[in-house]
């Protein structure tokens, strides 16, 4: 009986991480375009890692040296689905406004810990002609369904059905981010972009158990790829963060 139980796990395990690292290839569904960008001049480039972007033909990334991060935009957040209604009402204002701090935070952190340093943060902003100016907008925010995941996690191969379901549906937590780049000196928009990610596959991991540490990891992430964008030399790709990690947390 202990041999039968032992193998139906190890498979369940097995067609996790099969299910797993299918999805590595897999980028999140596009979300939809608001007012905040211009969706219709936005398109799909190979090299970069976001859904759609638009770039000024005459913009020239290495001429600026600072980067001034706007407080996050969240007047363009879709409509609510059926479940955060009824779990989370009350919370969401709050939550909302806690997500768009943490993105302003996350973007700053990952610039200043950058050792390439191609783009100085600043925290005042001015008009010197060696700026930019970072305008965020989330537009979509599906934190975990931490009960669900609780029971991910349930003796004898029940939660590991559940994560396999869960899986298969395609319910993780995801965040739409729309963004704008404007010259400080002039006030003109010189890139725009819209992207919609997934939180990343793992076996175990401690995040399930909280509403938004798959949402911060998201946006980590992002920040990370705003990054190397910036850095990134004429014609190279930069490559979007694979959808599947080993750390639990």
């Amino acid at each position: 009986m202990k041999l039968i139980i032992k193998n139906t796990i190890g498979l369940l395990l097995a067609l996790i991480l099969v299910i797993g690292f299918s999805g590595c290839a897999t980028k999140a569904k596009p979300g939809q375009t608001t007012a905040f960008v211009d969706g219709g001049a936005m398109q799909n480039n190979p090299l970069l890692p976001f859904h759609k972007v638009w770039v000024d033909p005459e913009f020239d990334k290495f001429q600026y040296k600072k980067l001034y991060v706007e407080d996050v935009n969240t007047q363009y957040m879709v409509g609510l689905t059926d479940w955060e209604k009824g779990m989370r009402e009350d919370e969401i204002k709050a939550d909302v406004r806690q997500v768009a701090l943490y993105t302003r935070d996350a973007v700053k952190k990952a610039f200043r810990e950058d050792p390439e340093q191609q783009l100085k943060i600043v925290d005042v902003l001015s008009k010197d002609p060696g700026t930019l100016i970072l305008e965020i907008a989330i537009t979509e925010v599906v934190p975990s369904k931490v009960a669900l995941n609780v029971l991910g996690y349930a003796p004898f191969g029940i939660g590991m059905g559940i994560k396999l379901i869960r899986k298969m549906a395609d319910d993780v937590s995801t965040v739409s981010i729309e963004a704008r780049i404007r010259d400080a000196a002039t006030g003109k928009i010189v890139a725009m972009l819209s992207d919609r990610n997934a939180q990343q596959t793992t076996v175990v991991s401690a995040k399930d158990l909280s509403w938004y540490s798959h949402v911060h990891g998201i946006i980590d992430n992002w920040a990370l790829k705003l990054v190397k964008v910036a850095n990134r030399k004429p014609g190279e790709t930069v490559k979007d963060t694979s959808s599947f990690t080993l750390k639990p947390w």
